[in-house]
Order: structure tokens, then sequence, then C-alpha cells
């Protein structure tokens, strides 16, 4: 018996070896203990920078398709070309435009630490770059407060209060971030407080410990302080979210991360927000009980080093342009011998070598390109994103208006109102340059849908580049390809080229043929090639058409 047992693990834990190796989702079961997982910054640089950099010639597949540049498809789309919701992203502003007062709150629905009485510092993070405090509010309630560096009040503080907002107006699992104005007498010390000192040690935190932290924190305008208040998670810490792979111990997550499409397009959303420190130990996996259900949620966490933010002041000019070890850019300075002056130097001298403003710091739009933006580790999903995954991103990144953005600013609560300003119009100029970028490497239609009009059948359609004016109205030709059959035995049953976003179907079409794939492509004015193509699934019962997919060529 002890010997079939070992067989039958045996030959599960090679089916499970052969299935990841393959990409095959393999089906986890309900595990009653989670795996732990512990990761950190020099880690991380390790595994992605030295590692993976080093071994990935050795993945024949993707060297395989890196020759042939083609993409591979995200393997957790569905029919319509949609990210299904999930523990790792739910659709919200993508799907239904959030009302100003929901955009404004974001995931911060507890409102922060109560105002009403005292909080009590129960343990101390006061080494590293990003120094801090563990409280419990008189409701019981526990928050990590973060603060900014001495001389940018307001600088990594909004940043993670505006960041966090798109971020869950996007779709992904994030923590509440409130911000948080105080005076030190609300402050007081539990008996068991310790913290963590610059060497390492941990002690008891005194009054006098307290008061030395205070005099590295900004104070503002009344002598008060400034944090941003993230409330601590409830539920089962399991660590950061590996974004390759998957959990064994999961029975939902049936998709290695690298081919999921949320995964691979925080390239896209990183690269707006320039959050360069997307990475794996800013993520962290919960499991929480919601609706009577124990589940694993994926969060992403610590934003204080997006938009003009970094760790200790404003963002140095090279971030979002080079990895943080970038082999290529350093052969280059190389062999250059000097003379090559690179995309940021150029950035940073035609900024004047100086920052906006202390409390936004460095970001602007200058020599800004969506395809060449670079997060600090080179994360196999976001060098496997696919123009039909850069699409999906900037569609959803598209539905946010002018006015969406700048409330979603205002949410840093930035005193100086031309600071604000700026860093609206920055983002607003950004969203434009990543929209017009992958609406041109995809074929942006959309919002596909079927009209009866007399009795004949129309599909209409939307050009989104057409829709955001980065294209004229006018001019556009749609090359549509109507295809019946699978296989050998598919043949072209019309071809037509039209210019209005409507597809007229041909009766003769439905009653002859159950299903049929619409090929559509299109060129723009003074183009002289086709685009990519869509292919749109039609099936038909009595003569009666609906759509049954929807295909963005990857």
């Amino acid at each position: 018996m002890r010997k079939q047992k070992l067989l039958f693990k045996a030959a599960t834990l090679l089916l499970a070896f052969v299935f990841a190796q393959t990409g095959v989702p393999f089906a986890g079961t309900a595990s009653s203990s989670y795996s732990k997982r512990e990761t950190g910054l020099y880690r991380d640089v390790f595994d992605q920078s030295v590692y993976y950099e080093g071994t990935e010639p050795l993945h024949l597949e993707r060297l395989s398709r890196g020759l042939r540049g083609a993409g591979k498809r995200a393997r957790n789309v569905n029919a319509f070309d949609e990210v299904p919701d999930s523990t790792f992203f739910t659709n919200r502003h993508g799907r239904e435009p959030l009302s100003e007062g929901a955009l404004k709150q974001g995931p911060a629905a507890d409102g922060g630490p109560d105002p009403g009485g005292d909080w009590a510092i129960t343990k101390g993070k006061f080494e590293g770059l990003t120094p801090g405090f563990f409280i419990r509010d008189s409701q019981g309630e526990r928050y990590l407060l973060k603060f900014d560096p001495i001389d940018n009040l307001e600088l990594n503080t909004g940043a993670e209060a505006v960041t966090s907002r798109f971020l869950h107006a996007i779709g992904y699992p994030v923590p509440s971030y409130t911000l948080v104005s105080f005076k030190k007498e609300k402050l007081v010390i539990d008996p068991q407080a310790t913290i963590y000192d610059e060497s390492g040690f941990q002690k008891k935190l005194t009054p006098e410990g307290l008061d030395e932290f205070l005099l590295f924190i900004p104070e503002t305008g009344d002598g008060g302080y400034r944090a941003s208040a993230s409330r601590i998670l409830e539920g089962e810490i399991l660590g950061p979210m590996k974004f390759q792979g998957r959990r064994r111990d999961d029975p939902e997550d049936t998709v290695n991360h690298e081919d999921r499409r949320e995964i691979r397009a925080l390239q896209v959303f990183a690269s707006w927000l320039n959050n360069n420190d997307m990475r794996e130990s800013n993520s962290l996996d919960v499991v929480q009980e919601r609706d009577g259900q124990r589940r694993i949620w994926h969060y992403l966490i610590d934003f204080g080093s997006s938009l003009g933010a970094a760790s200790g002041g404003p963002k140095p000019p090279m971030f979002g342009h080079e990895l943080m070890l970038d082999y290529g850019e350093t052969l280059k300075a190389i062999f250059s011998f000097g003379f090559w002056k690179k995309p940021w130097q150029k950035r940073w001298d035609e900024a004047g070598r100086e920052v906006q403003s202390p409390s936004i710091g460095y970001f602007d739009n200058r020599h800004f390109r969506p395809a060449r933006f670079r997060t600090q580790l080179p994360y196999f999903p976001f060098k496997d994103l696919t123009r039909s995954d850069g699409f999906w991103a900037a569609k959803i990144l598209m539905r946010f208006t002018d006015d969406d953005i700048k409330v979603l600013v205002s949410t840093g609560e930035f005193s100086a109102k031309k600071a604000e300003e700026a860093l609206a119009g920055t983002l607003i100029e950004r969203r434009d340059l990543i929209g017009r970028y992958w609406f041109k490497q995809a074929n942006p239609l959309d919002e596909f849908r079927f009209f009866n009009e007399g009795g004949a059948y129309e599909l209409r359609f939307e050009d989104l580049a057409v829709r955001h004016g980065f294209v004229p109205e006018t001019g556009s030709v749609y090359r549509v390809e109507v295809i019946a059959g699978k296989g050998k035995r598919r043949i072209r049953v019309a071809q037509e080229d039209i210019q209005e976003q409507t597809v007229r179907i041909n009766s003769d079409w439905l009653t002859r043929y159950p299903s049929l794939d619409l090929l559509i492509r299109t060129r723009r004015p003074n183009a002289v090639t086709w685009g990519p193509f869509v292919r749109v699934r039609i099936e038909s019962q009595a003569g009666v058409p609906r759509l049954a997919g929807i295909l963005h060529q990857d």
C-alpha cells in the first residue's frame, strides 16, 4: 500500500512538472494550509536580472517565438477577448465608468484611522528609505503610517494616494490608502512597542526614540505631520505573488501568471503611472473570507515610488528608461566611449536638471515612448505583452476622461494648485500617447453589436482610434472577409472594402452557414498596407445572427 501511494504521488508530481513545462493548466485542489513565500528587493534583482536573464536563451519555446516575432496569446481571456473577473482583477472603470465619489474613495471605504481618539504605536519601522510605524486606532483597526522625505512634503504620500486609486479603478485589488494629518499629541506608545533601528537590531520604542524619528519627518504648516495610512489587510498573509508560474494550492489559479493578460498589462499601466517599481515584492497574496468563501486575493501594494516619486526623494532621471541592471544600455555606453547621450540624459538636460515641484517630483513626457518604458526588473510577463494585451489595457486606460484624471489627482491633496494641475496634465498627455501607440499596433475595433434594420441585419462597431481623435474621422477603409467552414474546408464567402463602421449581413450567409468568421482589417489614410485583423465569429439560428466571439490579432 505504501509503495502504491509513493508511486501515485510521484506520478502526480511528474504530471504537474510536465504540465507546468508545457503551459497546460494542472487543476489544484482546495487546501487548508497554504504555502507561504518570502522575497525582497535583492532576491528579486538576482532572480530576474541575473538568473532568468541568464537562462532565457535556454527556454527554447521563448527563443523560437522571439526569432519568429510571434506573440503568445494570453490564456485567461474569454471568447470576447476580455479578462473575466477574478481574484486577480475586477474590471471596474473599463466596464462602467465610476462616479466621482467612487473614484475619490477608491479602496479606502474605511475612511482611514479614527480621528476621534489616540493612535497607539505598536511597532516601528525606522530603518530603510521609507520609514514608518504601525498604529492601532481607538476602534482597534491597524494601519501602517508612511511619511515623506524631509525636503519633499506630499511627494510619496500623494503618489501613494493617487496611484492606489487609479489601480483600484482599473480593477486591481489594492489596500486602503488614506492621507491623514495629525499632531504629535495623538500618538501614544504601546507598552510592547518595538523598533528595528538602522543597524537591524530590535529594541523597545521609547518617547525619546519617537522624538528622534520625528526630527526627520517634514512638518505641515500648522506644526503637524502628514502620512499615508495603509490599513493592514485582514486574513492570512502568504507573501508576494509570483509573476511567473502559479500557485498549486489555489484551485482558482489555473493559468500561469505570465500568461494572464492582467499581469502582462501591468507593464502598460505602470508606464502610464510611471511606476517603475512594479515588482513581485510590491504584491501580496492574502487568504480572505468573503461571502462565506475562503479565497486567495492577489494584491498590489506600495505605490510611494510611482508618478514623480522614488524612495527618498524625486524620481532619478534614468528610472523608467533603463532596467536596474541593464546590460544592453551598459554595452552601448561602453562602446560609445561616452559620446552617446541617452534619451533620459537628453530629457534631464531639457528639463534644466530641475524637478517640476518638490511635491510631485520628476515626471514629464519628454522622450516618453510607450514601448520603451522599463520597470526596474525584466519580468517575463512584461516581455510577453502582445499587441492584443496592450490594446486591452489601452482601451481601459482611455476610458478615463480628463475630468476623471483630475478627480483622481486631487486625492493626493497637494497644497500647490499648479503642481496638481501639472501632474494631471502629464497623466492626460501620457494617456493619449499610450492610447495612440497601442491603437496603432492593434486593430482598435470594438463594441461590436447587431442591429435589425427592416429585416436586414447590420453589424456595427466602433473604431476607437477615430473616437479618440487619433486618426481622422474619414479616410479609413475596412476590409471585411467573410469565411465559412473550418480547417482545410474554410472557404471565402465574400470580401468587400467599406468606409463606414457598419457591415451589412447578407441574409443568404445566415441561412447557408451556421457559423461565420468575419476577418476585418483596417487601412488608414495614406497607408499602403493593411493592419492586423479582428476576427468576429457569428453564429446563426433560423436566420438570426448572434455574436459568438471576438479576437484581436496578437
